[in-house]
């Protein structure tokens, strides 16, 4: 209720920029669709700045973004044109932990998380980087760290 009170807040007056700083965290997965559905509607008439760490609120919200990482801005463009880009390019295995930590001093790792119990390690580069790496779905949370990492690169958009 706090966020949708703030963004009614800031509606007042009529605004032509509205910027929102982490609006979905703490919220229940309902609430979160209700919210994206409150910033979608905003959006179509305001232009709607969202700061936040959920990747997922990017993929589902944004039509631009924004890489930023120490106060640099590494990469921008549309989300979709970046996925695209690594597709193909992201691999995954299922390992020990003794594994994935012998496999980050080999491969470009992207990340690694744990699933059901599992150490899931994805990686990127042209190729498979070893036996036993299936090609992944890649996502904007791919982009994300590879972009972190140094792997993916592109020209800064440029302003018209």
């Amino acid at each position: 209720m706090r966020q949708r009170f703030g963004i009614a807040q800031a509606m007042l007056g009529s605004p032509k920029l509205v910027i929102v700083d982490e609006p979905t965290a703490g919220l229940d997965p309902e609430e979160r669709v209700r919210f994206h559905n409150l910033l979608a509607d905003i959006a179509s008439d305001v232009v709607v700045i969202l700061s936040t760490h959920i990747v997922s609120d990017v993929a589902d919200l944004c039509s631009n973004f924004a890489v930023i990482n120490k106060g640099r801005v590494l990469l921008t463009g549309e989300p979709g044109t970046f996925v695209a880009e690594i597709a193909n390019r992201v691999w995954r295995k299922v390992v020990t932990k003794a594994e994935a930590d012998a496999l980050k001093a080999q491969v470009r790792v992207v990340s690694t998380r744990l699933q059901a119990g599992a150490t899931v390690i994805r990686a990127y580069g042209q190729d498979a980087p070893g036996p036993g790496f299936e090609v992944a779905e890649a996502d904007l949370e791919d982009v994300y760290f590879c972009t972190i990492a140094g792997y993916l690169a592109a020209p800064m958009a440029k302003a018209a």
